[in-house]
């Protein structure tokens, strides 16, 4: 199943059928301990500049404004020792993003993290699902 939970954050796609007509996703986010943290969109986001080569492409494929898309990845370069994202500096049509060694190695872990989680909870994400609401109720009664 797929679901988006902010703009900034791509799909999170769960491998198990069930869990998957149930419309619910788990989420991960990894809570650094300088108080930064690496989530699916992120992570999307630097997947994207990876394929296209541009921090700009990768954003309004993910419907955000450049300036949005350099402060998620400035965060994320800030975040680790060596940057996950560089700047490539270009000629005639101007520059470009690559993805650095130790960012593939970053979107790799994330994940398969992602892909761990999700294999080992499915019964309980199932579980919880079935036992929650579809809908939200109504506010006004």
């Amino acid at each position: 199943m797929t679901k988006k939970t902010k703009d900034t954050d791509a799909p999170v796609d769960q491998n198990d059928s069930d869990a998957a007509d149930a419309k619910s996703a788990l989420f991960i986010r990894v809570n650094l301990a300088s108080g930064d943290f690496i989530g699916p969109g992120k992570v999307r986001l630097m997947e994207l500049i990876d394929q296209l080569g541009s921090i700009s492409a990768a954003g309004r494929v993910m419907g955000m404004s450049y300036r949005r898309a350099w402060m998620l990845i400035d965060s994320a370069n800030r975040a680790f020792t060596t940057p996950l994202v560089v700047k490539q500096m270009g000629g005639s049509g101007g520059g470009g993003a690559a993805v650095t060694e130790l960012g593939r190695e970053i979107i790799q872990r994330y994940r398969r993290i992602e892909r761990d989680a999700a294999n080992g909870c499915s019964e309980d994400l199932l579980a919880i699902t079935h036992a929650a609401r579809q809908t939200k109720p109504d506010s006004t009664t």
